[in-house]
């Protein structure tokens, strides 16, 4: 691959040098081996990038604050750079996002890509299940999940928003972790485990309720139903 020095020079007078490499400190990865193709690729999604980095010690300082956020937070592959990438050609900003920022269309892309919900998907799941755990449904096993990762991601949110009086931004924030968290479980081979139903009998003053029981399989029926008219009504 050519030098950054010979592929980027397109009338700007910013020439890079390429800096001298000492391997046996520390291992290469994919991300900084082509962190010069990489910053041409977000010059072209983000030009306004030249009216910030007009100089060489600039661009070090650029290419030194990324790539130490890369490694931070695990973006160490040029296809996580890809997923990310493919999020931040949807913006319609020509100014380069923070190295936070890309990080996070990285992760949200790359849980995306392994079939796990986003943030908002799982804050409406969340939403519904809070309203209708007791009342159409008497236990989490019962809910009506849409994905099985919802089970542990949701039911965990709940826990800790009660155990801990965490507001809706901090609810949203630990959403994002836990959907992280289990986007590496199965990068790493781990399973999602299963939903287990729970038959035991729940007494109470009026009789002996089940939690399998028709009068709940059919509440359950009519709060997928208003569900599907909720979205039908808004689109």
């Amino acid at each position: 691959m050519k030098s950054l020095a010979e592929i980027y020079d397109n009338g700007n007078g910013l020439a890079v040098k390429a800096q001298p490499v000492d391997r046996k400190t520390y291992v290469i990865n994919e991300i900084e081996k082509q962190f010069n193709q990489i910053f041409i690729e977000l010059k072209a999604v983000f030009p306004a990038i030249t009216a910030v980095i007009k100089t060489q010690s600039d661009l070090d300082t650029f290419k030194k604050q990324w790539l130490l956020a890369f490694k931070e937070n695990g973006i160490t592959t040029l296809r996580q750079f890809e997923i990310g990438m493919k999020k931040a050609r949807q913006q319609s900003t020509p100014f380069v996002p923070s190295p936070g920022q890309f990080i996070s269309w990285c992760k949200e892309g790359e849980a995306s890509d392994m079939g796990l919900p986003t943030v908002a998907q799982v804050m409406r799941e969340f939403n519904k299940y809070s309203a209708e755990i007791g009342f159409s449904c008497l236990t989490a096993e019962q809910f009506p999940w849409s994905h099985p990762v919802m089970y542990w991601i949701v039911t965990d949110l709940r826990k800790h928003m009660r155990q801990y009086n965490l507001s809706e931004f901090e609810v949203e924030k630990r959403a994002e972790m836990l959907i992280n968290r289990w986007a590496k479980k199965l990068m790493n081979g781990e399973v999602i485990p299963e939903i287990r139903i729970q038959l035991e009998e729940k007494k109470s003053g009026y009789g002996v309720y089940y939690c399998n029981s028709d009068a709940v399989n059919a509440m359950r029926e009519r709060a997928r139903e208003k569900a599907k008219r909720s979205i039908a009504e808004n689109g």
